[in-house]
């Protein structure tokens, strides 16, 4: 968690505005209904369903998870997210909706007044997205009076975005919460007003956050591909409304697409540097569909990094420092590292982000990149006898034609 004052007024303000949407109206109904946008798997949502939750690196066996005490803040982070929906709606079975439909309706009666550390702007909009997502997994086979705290804790926390965007962190925290307020107010009855606010202010932090070469300040190819995921998605919302999209998003979705080709790999993953992965399978070919961005060559580097590609092979370099500032919170010192990938094939990869894996395992992964710059470093900085008495030194060690890993 971050410390200090102003993270300390942030968390202030953020329960002031919890408490503060209480009386919010209820959301009437649904102008139309949206559609799954988002994609689990079917085994982990059977594995859900018989109450296991393997969140942030921690698994925690519950029928009740908002009774258990959360291992860690990453875990609790993720189960007040409700990422985890996904997983259960793509199980599909009649377990898997009446235990998703349960834990949503605990949730309304023990947090849905503001209470509870579910309220920040970006987990607030991770929320409402994937209870928008899945709307009808969570209201079929339920009555109106049933279904009445489901829209009106959508209510509340849509009048909570509409208060709190703005206090959300620039990146991808931003674009969660401002993609969650517009979704909200295009697919929601009672949350019209809200359209042209919501509209504006994602158009301003496409043209703000968004770098030339449609990269983050935060350099993760994950965090790229999370963005420009919700801007097509926002995009989507705003053609089925019959409403214009600005022209901030659309040119910050065709900058971003080429950034996305440049970072992918052969094997179709992300280049897994800076805290980020190789991205959920399938969800980069579906958000490049739904943008419709003319496929283009690709460039020799984007966002820092360099790629190299011939035939079946890819090579790509983090050839940039690494970022600064509140950009870093995820950060690696990995430059010059580099990931090979050839058929299909990894060959030689980054650690990743050790956030699935529990915070020892991302300490530790960080602690491994820090590592290799500073040997990286040293080899470059050496006079040019000294590095070559180090390279006979490291040939006598390893007799090995094929040396060290």
């Amino acid at each position: 968690m971050e410390q200090g004052w102003s993270a300390w007024t942030r968390r202030l303000g953020d329960a002031w505005a919890a408490r503060a949407v209480r009386s919010a109206p209820a959301a009437a109904g649904f102008t139309s209904i949206p559609a799954p946008r988002t994609v689990g798997y079917f085994a982990r949502g059977r594995q859900l369903a018989a109450g296991n939750f393997l969140l942030a690196g921690h698994m925690v066996e519950t029928h009740h998870p908002w009774d258990v005490p959360p291992p860690s803040l990453g875990f609790a982070a993720e189960l007040h997210g409700f990422g985890w929906l996904d997983h259960l709606a793509a199980n599909g079975e009649r377990p898997a909706r009446l235990a998703a439909q349960g834990w949503v309706a605990e949730w309304i009666a023990r947090f849905g007044m503001g209470e509870g550390p579910g309220w920040q702007p970006d987990l607030t909009g991770r929320r409402v997205l994937r209870w928008l997502h899945h709307a009808v997994f969570l209201t079929s086979g339920r009555s109106a009076t049933e279904n009445q705290p489901y829209f009106a804790a959508l209510g509340r926390q849509t009048a909570y975005l509409a208060r709190r965007w703005d206090r959300a962190a620039p990146g991808l925290p931003r674009f969660e919460a401002l993609t969650g307020l517009l979704c909200a107010s295009l697919s929601l009855i009672g949350m019209e007003s809200h359209r042209t606010g919501a509209s504006a202010a994602l158009a301003r932090a496409c043209a703000s956050d968004i770098t030339a070469d449609g990269g983050l300040a935060s350099r993760s190819p994950e965090d790229v591909l999370d963005v420009f995921t919700l801007l097509t998605w926002a995009a989507e919302a705003l053609r089925e409304a019959e409403l214009p999209l600005p022209a901030p998003l659309t040119e910050a979705m065709a900058r971003m697409a080429p950034c996305l080709r440049v970072l992918r790999h052969t094997d179709g993953g992300l280049a897994r540097f800076h805290g980020g992965g190789r991205g959920v399978e399938g969800r980069l070919e579906a958000a490049l569909s739904l943008a419709a961005v003319p496929l283009r060559p690709n460039s020799p580097g984007a966002m820092g990094y360099a790629r190299l590609e011939g035939g079946r092979t890819s090579v790509i370099v983090d050839a940039a420092p690494p970022p600064s500032g509140a950009a870093a919170t995820s950060a690696h010192a990995s430059m010059l590292a580099f990931e090979l990938t050839s058929n299909r094939r990894p060959l030689i990869v980054n650690s990743g982000s050790g956030v699935p894996f529990g915070p020892e395992w991302e300490k530790a992964f960080d602690i491994v990149h820090r590592r290799h710059l500073v040997g990286a470093v040293r080899s470059c900085l050496a006079p040019r006898g000294r590095r070559r008495a180090a390279a006979g030194r490291s040939t006598q060690r390893d007799p090995s034609p094929h040396g060290r890993a």
